[in-house]
């Protein structure tokens, strides 16, 4: 079997495409880092009919993006570019999808053009299956991320006194719910821990670790949003998510036997 990841040098790209590999499909990965423009190879490609998949998870992916025509190309005019080539070629399209998709949470252009991205397919690639991911973490995190500034950080300032609730979802089944996606036939599905952590507790998750130091700032982020839903009308894949201090263990551990290596 063979799929195309687009974002595949990303952190949830990387991790997909491992975790594919191992078992035993084909991966072939679009990504800018490695001077592939989603846009242009989907514009170009002349076919996509060996493909049995295609993961597009290339984006800009902050909530605090102020860069609009970034957004703009990145977010909504390469998302068509992908959707139309997949449904000109019969091929399954999953797309990364957000949780500040969700109308309630929306509180950007980015959580917009993520909900255009939704009704975009929903009118012109029916068959594809969106995926609302919910503040993934997990070992080796993207820059600027929570996880990557408790872990990189000191100390570490938190925003609206860490009362921002999240619903946070280990990288470990966000693959397994990407993967699930690949074979169903729902339009929009969520990949969501049920459990609700405000940033702080997460912190705090963190620092019974790393022993990070944690400022409490009052002040609040513009677009920022004190607690984020997830929308219970649409699936959410069944899986056994990881209860966050579960996950924070997996960091560490995975960064002890880096160290150890």
């Amino acid at each position: 079997m063979k799929v195309v990841i687009t974002g595949g040098e990303g952190f949830i790209g990387k991790a997909l495409a491992a975790t594919l590999s191992r078992r035993g499909v084909e991966v072939i990965i679009i990504d800018r880092t490695k001077g592939i423009e989603a846009k242009d190879f989907f514009d170009t490609v002349p076919n996509l009919h060996d493909a049995d998949c295609v993961y597009h998870l290339a984006a800009q992916t902050s909530v605090f993006n102020t860069n609009h025509a970034q957004i703009m190309y990145d977010n909504i005019e390469t998302f068509m570019a992908v959707c139309n080539a997949c449904k000109r070629a019969g091929v399954k399209l999953v797309y990364a999808s957000s949780s500040t998709a969700n109308s309630p949470n929306t509180t950007s252009l980015y959580g917009i053009s993520k909900r255009f991205d939704e009704e975009y397919a929903r009118c012109y690639n029916p068959h594809a299956t969106g995926v609302r991911l919910h503040n993934v973490y997990g070992p080796n995190p993207r820059q600027g991320t929570l996880l990557w500034h408790l872990l990189h950080d000191n100390p570490v300032k938190l925003v609206n006194g860490g009362r921002n609730v999240r619903h946070f979802t280990y990288i470990d089944d966000v693959i397994e719910g990407l993967i699930y996606a690949w074979g169903c036939n729902y339009s929009l599905i969520n990949i969501a821990n049920p459990e609700k952590t405000s940033v702080y507790d997460f912190a705090l998750a963190v620092q019974a670790h790393n022993g990070a130091e944690i400022s409490l700032l009052t002040e609040k982020r513009e677009f920022d949003k004190i607690a984020q839903t997830v929308d219970e009308s649409l699936f959410t894949v069944p899986l056994p998510y990881t209860p966050v201090k579960e996950g924070i263990r997996r960091v560490f551990d995975t960064i002890d036997n880096d160290t150890a290596q």
